[in-house]
């Protein structure tokens, strides 16, 4: 009974803990947030604390000061939207395909796409086929190879074939198509797997300086997350003092550490609670079928 002096006790002890849970997730933030804002004095002196001692943006002056960084912001949501677009796309079409019985050579498909996830040719062969097609020094080489992902793919795909085969044969008996029978029926109930799958994309294209460091030398095609990279190599080379050109007493380490952070989790943060509810029930349901 929901009206019960047990249930009540039982559901006020799960919100104690789940409380509790959420501030020890939540503090780590909390710290990271307060050493961005701190000076690096006070923080040298008392260390990390849940409250700034003495209040300084001179880690995220010091972030800022390159030239670069607008263009780099620009760089990468420019990259991070057309490339998870793309890549949503891709997969889903995929995934719909290989989750059709009557696919010819679907089990072979579905472990050719499997093998790669365990093998691959090596960095080697993936520059000679990136730089031949021509991609290297542009945005396509920041999105290109990243727009498929076999995991993403059989995720997705284990998600297709927990719907109902009914659905597809009564679209076909109205005379649809496959692929309109994709757009018009299996994506408007397929939003928790779609969801998923770009939150997936979306954490990988943003987060990404691999592919920068291989294919880019143009600066103004340098994404978020390799200038920041940048960044922290140079205070890292300063202060082991090999570098002659940085005076390693007027730089920020660590508060500029700890901006880099939050100037890179920002968007993600203020995106995920727009897909949260669909992304849930997504993961679980997509990785139960195999």
């Amino acid at each position: 009974m929901k009206n019960s002096v047990g249930y009540r006790v039982f559901k006020a002890g799960n919100f104690a803990y789940l409380s509790l849970i959420a501030l020890c997730m939540f503090l780590p933030f909390l710290i990271i947030l307060s050493v961005s804002f701190s000076s690096e004095a006070t923080v040298t002196k008392f260390g990390y604390s849940l409250f700034p001692r003495e209040l300084s943006l001179d880690a995220y002056r010091f972030v800022f000061s390159a030239g670069t960084m607008g263009s780099g912001y620009i760089v990468s949501v420019i990259v991070t939207l057309a490339g998870t677009v793309l890549a949503v796309v891709i997969t889903s079409l995929a995934g719909y395909a290989l989750s059709r019985k009557n696919l010819k050579y679907r089990n072979f498909f579905a472990l050719a796409f499997y093998f790669t996830m365990v093998f691959n040719g090596g960095l080697v062969p993936w520059y000679i086929i990136v730089t031949r097609l021509g991609l290297k020094d542009s945005l396509w080489a920041l999105i290109i190879p990243m727009c498929f992902n076999p995991f993403n793919m059989l995720l997705i795909r284990n998600f297709f074939q927990t719907l109902p085969d009914a659905l597809v044969e009564s679209a076909k008996l109205d005379g649809a198509g496959e692929f309109k029978t994709f757009i018009r029926i299996i994506i408007p109930i397929s939003l928790p797997g779609l969801a998923t799958i770009t939150l997936f994309y979306m954490l990988g294209y943003w987060n990404d300086w691999w592919l920068a460091l291989n294919f880019i030398d143009n600066e103004k095609l340098y994404p978020l997350q390799f200038l920041l990279r940048k960044i922290l190599s140079n205070i890292s080379y300063a202060a082991s003092g090999m570098a002659t050109t940085f005076n390693i007493a007027t730089i920020p380490q660590e508060t500029v550490k700890m901006a880099t952070c939050v100037v890179t989790i920002g968007p993600i943060i203020l995106i995920y609670p727009f897909v949260q509810r669909y992304f849930i029930k997504g993961i679980t349901v997509g990785a139960v079928k195999g």
